[in-house]
Order: structure tokens, then sequence, then C-alpha cells
């Protein structure tokens, strides 16, 4: 039996397909997802408040206070509905948090050494990784970076912003979920991050929520999504 050649090639990207979510209490979120994020690509998520959006991006990290009820999450044809956030991280797949949490008595520098260590080699040492995060705080405006602080210890809410996209730059994640990454940063502060992330030179797609016009519009997208479209 013969076959054609591009029927056997596997899928490639992030595919959701027909993904049901609740709360852990049983409250539904949304049913029945499907949207495709390809290699490589800015994407735009937009929908009112409520809609679905974080939930989405939280899901696709594994966020253990979510129920998928029914649907697959499938990396590069593999589906990896229920594998662990740590398992989907060293996949390449990183999820900048609404709201990031403090961690007091774990340094930036640890935490990133730790989550670097972890995933597949690409020839960089934490050497490489520490200058550049020298660099990258001061490109993004983050005055008051320090790895050798806790991790977000003390911060403001949009300097937790900017640690977190720290992190991203730092671990170059192929899959990057940045869940409202402007909010509280200042207009300066904004134009300032949509260039750092238009300067990024290895291969990542930006899978974007914001309720300001500004980054997206600074930064420019491939495909804009309104998640109640999906839904």
């Amino acid at each position: 039996m013969s076959h054609n050649r591009n029927t056997m090639k596997k899928s490639s990207g992030l595919k959701i397909t027909n993904l049901s979510v609740q709360a852990k209490n049983g409250t539904k979120i949304f049913n029945n997802l499907s949207v495709q994020f390809n290699d490589n690509q800015i994407y735009a998520l937009v929908g009112r408040n409520g809609s679905g959006k974080s939930t989405l991006v939280n899901a696709i990290m594994g966020h253990p206070g979510l129920e998928i009820t029914s649907g697959t999450i499938e990396l590069d044809g593999t589906d990896i509905t229920n594998y662990s956030p740590d398992e989907r991280a060293k996949l390449g797949l990183f999820l900048a948090m609404q709201y990031p949490a403090e961690i007091t008595g774990v340094s930036y520098g640890d935490f990133l050494r730790t989550a670097h260590a972890n995933l597949p080699d690409d020839g960089r040492n934490f050497f490489d990784i520490l200058n550049n995060l020298e660099s990258d705080a001061a490109a993004i405006g983050f005055r008051k970076f320090d790895y050798r602080r806790d991790l977000n210890v003390g911060y403001s809410g949009g300097e937790k912003k900017k640690s977190e996209i720290l992190q991203m730059l730092a671990l170059r994640p192929r899959f990057a979920l940045l869940d409202e990454p402007d909010s509280g940063l200042d207009r300066e502060s904004v134009s300032l991050l949509a260039e750092r992330l238009k300067a990024i030179d290895y291969p990542t797609t930006l899978i974007i929520i914001s309720h300001h016009d500004r980054l997206i519009n600074e930064l420019g997208y491939d495909q804009l999504i309104n998640i109640e479209e999906l839904i």
C-alpha cells in the first residue's frame, strides 16, 4: 500500500482541538475550543474580560487549578494533554503569568540556573545567561534588577512583569505564552518591551494577551485571535 508523502509528515506546531476546561470546583469556563499556533509567529489573543484567554494559556501550560474535561493539546502531533507543567517546559513551553508570584528564599539566579539545567542543552552556560540578563534588563528599563535578589520579592506589579519577560528571554522557549505582559507598565516601558520582543533572534512563537492596543500595535503580529469567536 502506497502513501502520499505529505500525509505521512508529522504535524508541526501547537494544536488545540475541541478543548473544554473547567475550574476544579466544577465551574465551566469554555467548551470545544480549537486553535492552531504555528512556529516562529506572533499571535495577539484578545477578548472581553472573563472570556477565557488566561484560562487557555494556563491550560496549555498544565495549570493544576484547571481540569480539562475533553479535547487535546498536541505539540508536533504528540498529545501532551496530561503532561505535567515541568514536562511541558522541557518541550519548550513557557508561561509569563498574569500575577507573578513572590518566592522568598530562592534567588532569581538560582531559579534560572535550575530551570536552564533542566532544559535540553542549547550550548550556553549559565554565565552567558547572566551576561545577557544584565543587558536585557537595561533594554526593557528594569533598573532594579539584581539576579541575587529573591525571585520577585519586593517588586512592583510592573517590575514583576519585567522579571517574567527576562525569564522568557533567558530560557528561550519555543512557545512563549505572555499573559498581559504590559500590565502595570508605563508608556515608555511598553515601547521598550515591544522593541526587545521584536529583536528576539531565536525561533519562538509569542502568544500575547493584552487589553491595551499599544503593545500589540508597536510589536505587530502575524495573526489576531478573538477567543470569543472560537467558543
